[in-house]
């Protein structure tokens, strides 16, 4: 499956390559919503996680701005977040995505919701 991660942290990307390459999928990150925008429309990925808190245009707006240009059609959404509360997960799920991650990512809770 090919896997889009935008997220504004540079180490965190690494990660998430280092575990979609151990768990067989190809990753293709973002440093920001606008670039990841444009890799949705380049890439056509199977699943996207969008970190919630990024400078300049934050995980929820990405995910407005993409659900407003149809780009998401078919594919399963995910934000990640470092402090996961209620009104993170009400507010995902209010947009589309299909769950909030925790933040460092678990090699195992990201696979199992690529997979899933």
């Amino acid at each position: 499956m090919k896997v889009l991660f935008i997220d504004d942290d540079s180490m965190m990307l690494r990660m998430a390559s280092f575990i979609m390459k151990k768990g067989g999928h190809q990753a293709v990150t973002a440093e920001s919503g606008a670039e990841g925008i444009e890799l949705i429309k380049e890439n056509a990925p199977d699943v996207v996680f969008i970190d919630v808190e990024m400078p300049g245009m934050n995980g929820f707006e990405t995910l407005e701005a993409l659900n407003a240009e149809g780009a998401l059609s078919g594919t399963r959404v995910y934000m990640m977040s470092g402090t996961v509360t209620g009104d993170v997960e009400s507010q995902a799920k209010s947009l589309g995505a299909a769950g909030v991650i925790d933040k460092p990512l678990n090699a195992a809770e990201v696979l199992g919701a690529v997979n899933g």
